[in-house]
């Protein structure tokens, strides 16, 4: 009887919710729109199969299965919560009811989305290539087991409960046996799905561990940010800032030397991100014309180049706030200048490398040095100054990226290649200098 009711809660909780989704896309107009989208993707995908399709042999078993095996283990590797806990969810885990039937919310929330990503995935591939079906039936299976593994590694380790994960590690070989034949890999995997679910549930029918909940709360925090386009809190899975390893050398006080410093020590949270600055340089020695490349493969290589820093863009430092005694291009400099030096010197040596090995030139590792500085501090002034088109963040990542590469591209072949470093610096000055931003 206790289960009914909660069974009845969440029920009525789910239409509730697809009521409130159809009437805001009703209303909107969404639906109207997604229809003639959605057609012509279809149109435009039957176009593409009736002429692009190629034959294609059957993938071995042995590899395909190995790497479905792959894909479950790096279950291991993840290092936040897979599901989310909802102050509604919350209250749930109160009621007398198993536990698990209160995390069921959350778990299809995941789940859902997921399962018709690879079902769409799935018959995509199996209408180009039909050799390839046991893939194609293995995918939805693949990714519905990959969640679950997920969340019981998770899960398992936060609550140290090693009896679940060596079952784990026992059911990540499972794909393994699609090597006998091709039929027994789906059949692998669905048993596979299947010893999860029942593991899953037999993990949340007892106590609750505290912790757990209060991780699964801090993620729903953070995904509700990220949602709405907020700020997501830099924090642990806890709800705590990790500690700090290392700290920005910094002499001095004052206003400027301490927006420095909250520069240097938000460049520090993603230290990993930083590495991709290397292989990005090989690219920045490429933006000359005059290295004999491809035409069209020259006049992309600016877009390709911006679309590559946008991401790494994230490094600029916190902005300065008004009560400060700072000037509008000092407080530009203190929130660029930790990120453009620790990304211009990885790019400069992505550069020289390429350049070694015959790729690029010396003035382009001189605008390698350069261009990360520049796009910061187009960044910078963006942010408040930019027009209303490029309101999203991700836009203006890309504006600032591409701006030094097209001008890179455009100074190297008209004026020379040692010319470009002159033309950035000029650029960067300017920008830094233009009232507004911050």
């Amino acid at each position: 009887m206790k289960d009914a009711g909660l069974w009845a809660l969440q029920t009525l909780r789910w239409r509730r919710g697809a009521r409130r989704t159809w009437e805001s896309w009703r209303t909107s107009g969404l639906l109207l729109m997604g229809a003639y989208l959605g057609a012509a993707l279809l149109v435009g995908l039957v176009s593409l199969w009736q002429t692009s399709r190629v034959p294609l042999a059957a993938p071995d078993p042995v590899v395909v299965g190995a790497l479905m095996a792959a894909w479950w283990g790096s279950a291991a590797l993840v290092r936040r919560p897979v599901l989310t806990l909802s102050p509604t969810d919350a209250l749930l885990l109160r009621t007398p009811a198993p536990p698990w039937q209160a995390w069921l919310g959350p778990l299809l929330a995941r789940l859902g989305p997921a399962l018709l990503q690879s079902l769409a995935l799935g018959l995509l591939l199996w209408a180009w290539f039909p050799t390839w079906w046991v893939v194609a039936v293995s995918l939805p299976l693949l990714s519905i087991g990959r969640l679950l593994a997920q969340a019981l590694w998770y899960d398992s380790g936060v609550s140290g409960d090693r009896v679940v994960r060596a079952r784990l590690v026992g059911l990540f070989l499972l794909p393994l046996l699609g090597g006998l034949h091709p039929a027994v890999l789906p059949l692998s995997l669905l048993v596979g799905v299947l010893i999860l679910g029942r593991l899953w549930r037999g993990f949340w029918s007892g106590d609750v561990p505290a912790t757990l909940v209060v991780h699964a709360q801090v993620e729903d925090l953070r995904r509700g940010a990220r949602r709405l386009g907020l700020p997501v809190p830099d924090v642990r899975p806890d709800g705590t800032r990790a500690p700090r390893r290392w700290t920005w050398p910094l002499r001095g006080t004052g206003a400027f030397q301490a927006s420095l410093w909250r520069s240097g020590l938000h460049l520090t949270r993603t230290p990993g991100l930083l590495l991709l600055a290397l292989p990005l340089g090989v690219l920045a020695a490429s933006l000359s014309p005059t290295l004999g490349l491809d035409p069209m493969l020259t006049r992309a290589a600016p877009l390709l180049f911006g679309q590559m820093l946008a991401p790494l863009l994230v490094v600029l430092g916190p902005v300065v706030p008004a009560t400060l005694p700072l000037p509008g291009w000092q407080g530009r400099l203190a929130r660029v200048l930790p990120a453009g030096v620790t990304l211009g010197l990885l790019l400069g040596l992505g550069a020289l490398g390429a350049t070694w090995m015959g790729w690029g030139s010396a003035g382009l590792v001189l605008s390698a040095l350069l261009m990360p500085g520049v796009a910061l501090t187009l960044l910078a002034w963006l942010g408040q100054a930019g027009p209303a088109s490029l309101s999203g963040n991700g836009r203006l990542r890309f504006a600032a990226g591409t701006a030094p590469a097209l001008l890179t591209v455009l100074l190297g072949g008209t004026l020379g290649g040692w010319l470009v470093p002159a033309g950035l610096l000029v650029l960067g000055g300017v920008v830094l200098l233009l009232p507004g931003g911050s």
